[in-house]
């Protein structure tokens, strides 16, 4: 009864020093030098030991651009993570069937001090640029939701 007691405590003491903080990142994806139309593009707090929060999720438009914010309530400071969902340059059989598993996940470190507002309204956003999906990633994975979505 006692460690449940305490628990709790510890759980609401962690709870009431929470603070509401939010990010936005825009930027513009190319694949084969013409924009990436409809790519999925997602905002993430990464956490190591919790599930990571995904604080918002756009689709880049006809010119390959996009617009993509949200916020959360963190103890800590958020770690914010970009993460792209691409079939920039998967090979396709014949042209036609696509014949790499999956999509190409990016997963991109936003710099905190550039991105990251105090309060649930973005004030400061972070500009990411022109990013080319031609080109591989560093730690870039695979996805195989069947269909990464907003």
């Amino acid at each position: 009864m006692k460690i449940l007691s305490v628990c709790i405590l510890f759980s609401i003491i962690a709870s009431s020093q929470a603070r509401v903080q939010s990010a936005g990142v825009k930027g513009k994806l190319t694949c084969g030098g013409k924009p990436a139309v409809g790519v999925v593009v997602k905002l993430q707090d990464h956490d190591t030991f919790d599930p990571n929060d995904t604080l918002g999720c756009a689709k880049t438009g006809e010119d390959g651009s996009f617009e993509v914010q949200g916020h959360t309530d963190e103890t800590t400071q958020i770690d914010i993570r970009l993460k792209i969902y691409t079939d920039c340059n998967d090979s396709r059989l014949w042209g036609l069937i696509k014949n790499t598993p999956c999509q190409r996940r990016l997963n991109l470190k936003i710099p905190g001090a550039q991105a990251i507002n105090n309060g649930a309204i973005v004030t400061k956003w972070f500009d990411a640029g022109i990013t080319n999906l031609d080109i591989k990633q560093s730690g870039e994975s695979r996805s195989c939701a069947v269909f990464e979505r907003c």
